[in-house]
């Protein structure tokens, strides 16, 4: 059977169109080499973004190439659609692999920069440590030697203190011995030269005792005033609280229903 011209040429446009469709039809690929070129990343918040947008890309590419493979099994070259989209998704990871190699190198030089301005930090710390411990050392040795002379100096303040009370006592007791001497002197003079004022001397003795017993007992009964005043009304607040209605059930008031005592 023949083929005519005119449908052979209407099959290799066709072809043709097939073809052009496979190409145009390709989603755009993700291209993190114009985003972060080689070098690029120098910081850390840099970094963390890229890695966060190298995940993004990942997802990307990797639903590119899915929806690729589906299209691909409905176009005429099959084989040729599925090699360009597996080359496309080859080459973005590829992209993506070396961002986030290059983001994880930076990280760990600036952590182990961290780590080394921390370890210098703490070197110089302890060296300042190290020089001024003789100082403090010194200083402690000082103080304790203050401490030792000070405890010896109360020491013989004491014993001083303790052989001189034999002494102190003994004129402390002649003093006291002097002026109950003179004030009985004194005394006996008064009462001899009148026996009124001994009389009066008296009664102020006994009304100053008989003044101290009765304000002696009037504390002792405003203290149990007190006490039974307090104790009343502590029994009074519990005896109020006993009896208090319960709080209205407010379920009940809404419902209009009486609550049960």
């Amino acid at each position: 059977m023949l083929v005519r011209p005119s449908l052979m040429r209407m099959r290799l446009a066709l072809a043709s169109c097939a073809l052009v469709g496979v190409v145009s039809a390709a989603p755009p690929a993700v291209n993190l080499d114009q985003q972060y070129p080689a070098g690029s990343i120098i910081t850390q918040s840099g970094a963390e973004q890229a890695l966060v947008d190298a995940d993004a890309a990942q997802k990307t590419i990797d639903a590119q190439y899915k929806a690729e493979r589906v299209r691909c099994a409905h176009v005429v070259l099959v084989t040729d659609c599925q090699d360009k989209a597996r080359r496309a998704h080859t080459r973005g990871q590829g992209q993506v692999h070396r961002v986030q190699v290059e983001a994880h190198d930076l990280q760990r030089k600036l952590a182990a920069q961290q780590r080394a301005v921390q370890r210098d930090a703490q070197q110089v710390q302890q060296q300042h440590e190290e020089a001024a411990r003789p100082e403090k050392e010194r200083a402690a040795q000082q103080a304790a030697q203050q401490r030792a002379a000070q405890a010896a100096d109360r020491a013989k303040d004491a014993l001083r203190q303790q052989a001189q009370a034999p002494a102190n006592r003994q004129s402390y007791e002649q003093r006291n011995a002097q002026h109950e001497h003179d004030v009985a002197q004194q005394s006996s003079v008064q009462i001899r030269n009148s026996a009124d004022n001994a009389r009066r001397y008296k009664e102020k003795q006994d009304n100053a005792k008989t003044y101290a017993a009765t304000r002696a007992r009037e504390r002792e009964q405003s203290q149990k005033e007190r006490e039974e005043r307090e104790r009343k009304r502590k029994a009074q607040m519990t005896q109020d609280a006993a009896n208090s209605p319960p709080p209205a059930d407010p379920g009940a008031a809404k419902t209009g229903a009486v609550p049960e005592p």
